[in-house]
């Protein structure tokens, strides 16, 4: 495929923050960062997640299948995780202070910034959710439908963008990309009367960041880097 790179390796789920933050989950559980070195990609970080979230800051947090929430501190000391109180699913970071999540039940909750009282809920139902350092927020919900956050502009906490995905990721305000049922690629094309481009490939899960970089996995467990805006 010439719009994407194949990597080498094996991974279920994957999170973006820049070109060289790239996170990723396996089939077991196992975490792994990228190393900015296709040849020799991925290095294996301590502990076992279901989600991981990565930001262009370098923040990471993931959370794991009992639903524990940590946040990664192995470049701060001799701690890789510190837990943080709460019980989420699915995990989405932009920076330090934009991390949102969503919970067994598909409630979304937003990170306070302040561990000892970490989480405050935000109204709606998601599968998935994605936010960005600009605080671009998206969610999709169990029936595929599409929302963009606006309760910080208004009297609407969510505004509805029409089409259909069961994965979300969000690297800033124009760099929204996700993934349908059927394992289509969309990317939003920035206007929400025809918000979404196809493009070509199938995954199971995708990670975009604010400098325009993206990765999917694929069922197969195979990992590819976007180059369709590069000249081939």
């Amino acid at each position: 495929m010439a719009d994407w790179k194949q990597i080498s390796g094996g991974l279920t789920t994957i999170s973006v923050g820049s070109r060289t933050h790239v996170w990723g989950v396996n089939s077991l559980g196992q975490m792994y960062r990228y190393t900015g070195h296709d040849s020799n990609p991925w290095i294996g970080i301590p502990g076992k997640a279901v989600d991981i979230g990565v930001a262009a800051d370098g923040t990471v947090w993931h959370v794991n299948s009992g639903g524990g929430i940590y946040r990664y501190t192995g470049d701060q000391g001799s701690t890789d995780w510190v837990a943080v109180s709460g019980g989420l699913t699915r995990i989405s970071v932009g920076s330090r202070t934009h991390v949102w999540g969503v919970n067994s039940l598909g409630q979304m909750y937003r990170y306070t910034g302040h561990d000892t009282n970490p989480w405050i809920g935000i109204p709606g139902k998601a599968v998935d959710i994605g936010v960005a350092a600009d605080g671009t927020v998206w969610h999709v919900n169990s029936d595929g439908a599409i929302y963009r956050y606006t309760g910080d502009q208004g009297s609407t906490d969510w505004v509805a963008v029409s089409g259909g995905l069961t994965r979300i990721s969000v690297g800033s305000r124009t760099h929204v990309w996700g993934v349908n049922s059927l394992g289509q690629m969309y990317r939003y094309t920035g206007h929400d009367t025809n918000p979404w481009i196809g493009i070509p490939g199938k995954a199971v899960d995708i990670g975009v960041a604010a400098d325009g970089t993206v990765w999917h996995v694929n069922s197969d467990g195979a990992i590819y880097r976007y180059t369709g805006d590069q000249p081939s």
